[in-house]
């Protein structure tokens, strides 16, 4: 029912923005939330801008190093993916996978995800290139 979660998760941000704060570490976990309902109904593009934009907020207050902003930037590479991005959504993981293994950890938890995430996006890059050939012969 993520129509309705996206409805709750909204009716929570909009609560948190005006106790917490708009840069609120709460409210930009509210605000993640809120893109991956978005995300999961199939609204791709809207998700991603969500996404980015509570990156953005999240590299400013938290820095680049957090978890949090971390997880969002997971989330952007997951939304840019389903948007059949995957070179895109590959850099991103990279990227990200890069920092947690230093930050967290090769072994924690948040590292081993990415790291899956990573994995599928390079096979579905090499999925898509290996396509693109088969269409050319």
């Amino acid at each position: 029912r993520y129509k309705e979660a996206e409805e709750l998760f909204c009716q929570c941000l909009e609560v948190q923005k005006s106790v917490l704060g708009e840069d609120h570490p709460s409210t930009l976990f509210t605000m993640n939330d809120v893109a991956n309902a978005v995300g999961a109904q199939g609204r791709y593009k809207e998700s991603e801008e969500l996404l980015r934009q509570c990156l953005e907020v999240q590299k400013t207050v938290l820095g680049e190093d957090h978890p949090s902003t971390l997880r969002t930037m997971s989330n952007v590479a997951k939304a840019v993916g389903a948007q059949g991005r995957h070179k895109e959504a590959e850099e991103l993981l990279r990227q990200c996978l890069e920092v947690q293994k230093t930050v967290l950890g090769e072994d924690h938890p948040s590292t081993l995800r990415t790291m899956k995430k990573f994995a599928n996006a390079v096979k579905q890059q090499q999925i898509k290139e290996a396509e693109e050939l088969k269409r050319q012969c």
